[in-house]
Formats: C-alpha cells, sequence, structure tokens
C-alpha cells in the first residue's frame, strides 16, 4: 500500500470484532512500510454489545496484556451485519444539495430516526459520469455501548469501520471494479468496489453452511449471491466488475476461490486470493497467517494516513477548544447573565404557578359537589351494568405484537391492521413488514405465536432476503388473551 501522508501515529492496534472472538493485530510504521509487532486471536467470553461495558472492558485490556500488548490507539473493525446499507443515484445537484438528498434517502430507508445513527456515505462514479452513493448506518446505542467497553479497557478508538472496506484496490487510474470477499468462520462478507468508491455491501453469514463437507454448496450459495448483488446495480456498472478477490484464513478462501472459478468465468471474470500482508514485516512469519485481513487493511490505512470509505467514529470536541471556552472572559459573563435571567425566569414561573394553583382551587371548590354526583352516578353504571367493557383491544393488541418484535431493530414493521368482522364479532390482524435476516424473522414467528390471544397464524407473503420483505396474519381471540 501506498501511503498518501502520515497519520502522525508511529504505533496503533487494528482490532476485530466477530461472534464470540476478537483479532488484534499491532503496527508500527517504520518509513513508507508496517512492521508487525504482534499479532492476537482469542475468544470472548462476553458480548462487546449486551454486556456490562466494565466487565468486557476488564476482559479484552487481560487479553491484551497476556499477549504483551501495551499500545492504547486502536482502530475498530465492527461486523457488517451491524450496518443498515442503501444504494441509490445521485442527481446533478450540488454538494450541500446532495447532502441533504442523502439523509432524505436514508431517513426513508432506515428503520430508526436520523439522530439515532452514526451514518457514513461512500461515493462513485459511474463509466458514463452519473454519480452514485452507498449510504451505511449503525444505531448510535451500539457505537456508544462500544465506546465505553474500550475506555474501560484503556483503549483510545482513533477510527470505527468496517474491515472489508479497508480491503478494496485504491489505484483511482483504474476503470475495472472487483467483488471483494472476506471469508470467515461464521460466513462472507461482500463489497463491490467501482469508480472509486464501494457500490454494495452484503453480510453472507447465514448463506453459509458450517460444515467443510459442503464447500461446493458455499461456492454456489456465494456465486449466486454475487449474481443477484450485480444485477441490482446499473448494467453500465456491473460491466466494469472483472476481478473476484478473496480475503480470510487460506483454509477457508482456497476451497472457496476454487468453487467460484466456473461461475466467475461464466461472468467474464477473475478470481484471485487476496493479499493483505505484502509490504507487512514481521519478525515471527507464522503471524502474518493469523493476522486478521480487515484489522491488518483497517490498521495501515490509518497508519499511513488513508481515509476510510466509511467512518462511524461519534465526533468529539478538542480538549483545546474545552479548554479556551473555560477561560473565555467573554464566556464567563454571558454564563453569568444568562444564569440571571435563568432565576428571574424561575421567580416568575412560581409566583405565576401560586396564582394559578390558587385560582384551580377556587374553582375546583365550586365544582367539586357536582363532580361528586357525577362519579356517583358512573359508580351506579358500572356496577348495574357488567357488560360494560372499558378495555382498549386494538391497544392490547398493538402492546403484544409489539413485545414479539427484537428491541435490537433487527425486525420491523411497515403497516399494521386490524379488522372486526361485522357478522361474527372476530377480529383479525394483518402485519407487513421486514426483517434483516431469516433467523431473526422466525424467532419472532416463534415468539408472536406463542403469545395469548394469537391464533390462526398465516403466512400471505415473504420474499427476499436481505432485507426480507413478509406480510402475515392471524386472529385474536379476546378471552384467551384475558385468561378466560
Amino acid at each position: 500500500m501506498i501511503p498518501m501522508r502520515s497519520s502522525g501515529h508511529s504505533s496503533l492496534l487494528g482490532i476485530t470484532l466477530e461472534r464470540g472472538r476478537m483479532a488484534v493485530v499491532w503496527l508500527r510504521r517504520a518509513g513508507g512500510r508496517v512492521q508487525v509487532r504482534k499479532a492476537l486471536e482469542t475468544a470472548l467470553s462476553l458480548d462487546p454489545v449486551t454486556n456490562e461495558p466494565e466487565l468486557v472492558g476488564r476482559e479484552i485490556r487481560n487479553r491484551l496484556s497476556e499477549a504483551g500488548i501495551r499500545e492504547n490507539r486502536c482502530v475498530i473493525c465492527v461486523p457488517l451485519k451491524w450496518a443498515l446499507t442503501l444504494r441509490t443515484d445521485l442527481p446533478e445537484l450540488s454538494e450541500e444539495d446532495i447532502a441533504s438528498f442523502l439523509n432524505v434517502q436514508a431517513e426513508r430507508a432506515f428503520p430508526f430516526a436520523p439522530e439515532d445513527l452514526s451514518v457514513s456515505v461512500s461515493r462513485y462514479r459511474a463509466p458514463g459520469g452519473a454519480g452514485g452513493a452507498t449510504v451505511a448506518a449503525i444505531p448510535l446505542n451500539r457505537l456508544t455501548v462500544l465506546q465505553r467497553a474500550f475506555k474501560a479497557a484503556k483503549l483510545r478508538p482513533l477510527s470505527i469501520t468496517l474491515g472489508i472496506t479497508s480491503l478494496r484496490e485504491t489505484d483511482a487510474s483504474s476503470r475495472e471494479g472487483a467483488v471483494t470477499l472476506l471469508v470467515g468462520e461464521d460466513g462472507v462478507d461482500l463489497a463491490v468496489s467501482v469508480g472509486g468508491g464501494i457500490a454494495a455491501l452484503r453480510s453472507l453469514g447465514e448463506a453459509i453452511a458450517p460444515d467443510r463437507e459442503e464447500e461446493d454448496a458455499n461456492a454456489d450459495t456465494v456465486a449466486r449471491q454475487m449474481r443477484i448483488t450485480l444485477g441490482q446495480l446499473p448494467q453500465d456498472l456491473a460491466n466494469t466488475v472483472r476481478t473476484v478477490r478473496i480475503f480470510g484464513p487460506a483454509h477457508l478462501a482456497e476451497p472457496l476461490a476454487a468453487g467460484l472459478e466456473s461461475a466467475a468465468s461464466r461472468l467474464r471474470m477473475t478470481v484471485e486470493i487476496g493479499n493483505t500482508t505484502a509490504g507487512v514485516q514481521s519478525s515471527e512469519p507464522d503471524a502474518l497467517r493469523r493476522i486478521s485481513p480487515g484489522a491488518l487493511g483497517a490498521a495501515t490505512q490509518r497508519l499511513l494516513g488513508r481515509a476510510s470509505d466509511f467512518e462511524f467514529l461519534p465526533p468529539r470536541s478538542s480538549r483545546f477548544k474545552q479548554m479556551t471556552g473555560r477561560v473565555s472572559s467573554r464566556a464567563t459573563r454571558w454564563l453569568a447573565t444568562a444564569a440571571a435571567a435563568l432565576v428571574l425566569a424561575l421567580v416568575v414561573a412560581f409566583l405565576y404557578q401560586h396564582v394559578r394553583l390558587s385560582r384551580l382551587e377556587s374553582e375546583w371548590k365550586a365544582i367539586e359537589p357536582r363532580v361528586k354526583e357525577i362519579a356517583a352516578v358512573q359508580e351506579k353504571v358500572r356496577q348495574f351494568r357488567p357488560w360494560f367493557d372499558d378495555s382498549a383491544r386494538s391497544l392490547t393488541i398493538a402492546r403484544c405484537l409489539t413485545e414479539a418484535f427484537p428491541e435490537d431493530g433487527t425486525v420491523w414493521a411497515k403497516t399494521v391492521e386490524i379488522k372486526e368482522l361485522p357478522d361474527s364479532g372476530k377480529i383479525t390482524v394483518s402485519c407487513s413488514g421486514k426483517a434483516q435476516s431469516n433467523r431473526e424473522w422466525l424467532r419472532m414467528l416463534e415468539r408472536l405465536r406463542e403469545t395469548n390471544g394469537v391464533e390462526d397464524l398465516r403466512f400471505q407473503q415473504v420474499r427476499g432476503e436481505n432485507p426480507l420483505q413478509f406480510t402475515l396474519s392471524f386472529r385474536w381471540n379476546t378471552g384467551e388473551a384475558n385468561g378466560d
């Protein structure tokens, strides 16, 4: 890799987090080259997102200390399945208008409020000159918990990114695109790089068979998903993709490369094993084979001063600005004036509240006899009309349906319709929405099937894979829901 400019740091860590595992590489910059000091791959007993950040940080620090790693600056590569992605064509607008356009597209496509997401954009340009962009977003609550865990581990994250996007070729003069595959124990991540940016991102974790005896089936699945992804791109853009580069452990990458040869040749593409250790020096040759490609690529990019395609680290104010704000006399006078105005406003509000409460108490004393009379009448109505129903069935149904959906937003509803049949008095409920994976959708269906009051659960429509679109319906039994 050729650096564009120095990052100002002589060494840092590249850390990749996957399901139950952490891969770490400690790099040092020597001129224009990179040296590997240590590499570590270890299991984590605690989940960095769901467990207490302090406990997770302590475990990470213990693993690093046992390996003799003392560096605290790091680049974090989060799993691709954390990210929500969107590809869109860019109209001919000014830079400010394009930013607003992308914000609107993200707000429409993602099931989160804009302020609850960390959004990053990679832009590219088609051979004909048309522009496009891939928008990736990660929920801020996950990033906040992750930052707390790494702070507890006494680490200082300089970047939070996606490991697979650091593996693409960055030669600006090349007009050819490429498919990058990052294969691991849990599945395969796919990225399509064209026109100087990323045009598609997909996580194929659940599409890969875990058994080593099914390597041919794995290659067929990856080839099919690759064709689907390229088919979703504009034709002139897909025609520029000529190479498939596979990164990962040799025992996983080489069989997958062999299995993809036939499918790639039909698409007029070549398959090659990617190499992230070219130009990387190490005193332990065996350590190079243990290095996570994503961690090495992301850390090298940062160390040599190259910007990441996607950056999700929330911004923070510098210490210099904080110090200048504290010693500024103008700011001090402004704060004193604001504090005096706040005290005056509180006094006025208190007096107004006192006058208002006094007036309301007088009005209450005037209407209190009539209120007691009406309350007595209502009590008699409840006593002599046992069939009186003050429940809100629609809200009860909505609550039960909401509790069946996962809290992390991997399955979300688009429309919910509740109908009561006029002749039979039965209630039918239909719901349509989307899910990031088939597994999360099936878990939601199982929880809904076990909910009291849900009967005759049917699937009206299921299509797509990522995201999966579905429509279901069921009949609501009020008596069963109430435990009758």
